[in-house]
């Protein structure tokens, strides 16, 4: 079961940072740049439980891991224009990975209009801005089962998108259109 889960995981995780032109590579330190790719980006989420653990907070999700990808792409489409960034998605749970980072390399410097939803018992906390900001964002996006659209402005190449989650599992879908 436990084996079940971390593949279903890895295929949403893979399938949604590769959906977004970006590598799949667990790091806290980004990989190279991808020629004609429009965002690679490292994400680091931070497992901490045992299977048993965490197949008890895939249990808890609202919907199937599975579906996730399916849920995604009708709560935060992609409106498939250009500066349009396919969504980012997947699930977080406080014994599998309560946080996680992802960064964009190659993401074009501008204004970004982003959608955040977020469904389940928990709370997400995303902050989103240049790769070099500590604090990426000035307010950070609070998203409690609703679906949230928020600016992102970077002034250079790269963006980071930090998500934190308190309480329950709770799944997450995100995308980004190129506003200049």
């Amino acid at each position: 079961m436990a084996m079940r889960r971390a593949a279903t995981i890895g295929l949403i995780l893979v399938a949604g940072i590769a959906l977004a032109g970006c590598t799949g590579e667990p790091s806290a330190s980004p990989s190279g740049p991808a020629s004609g790719s429009p965002s690679p980006s490292a994400s680091t989420p931070a497992p901490t439980s045992t299977g048993d653990a965490a197949d008890a907070d895939e249990a808890l999700l609202p919907i199937p891991a599975d579906e996730i990808r399916d849920w995604a792409e009708t709560a935060v489409p992609s409106t498939g224009a250009e500066g349009s960034t396919p969504i980012l998605s997947g699930w977080l749970s406080e014994n599998t990975s309560p946080h996680q980072k992802t960064l964009l390399q190659s993401q074009e410097a501008g204004a970004y209009q982003a959608q955040l939803a977020c469904r389940g018992d928990g709370t997400i906390t995303l902050t989103a801005g240049g790769l070099d900001e500590e604090q990426p964002s000035a307010e950070p996006i609070v998203c409690d089962d609703e679906t949230i659209a928020f600016d992102v402005t970077t002034a250079a190449t790269g963006m980071q998108i930090v998500m934190d989650l308190e309480g329950a599992p709770t799944i997450y879908a995100l995308s980004l259109q190129r506003m200049s």
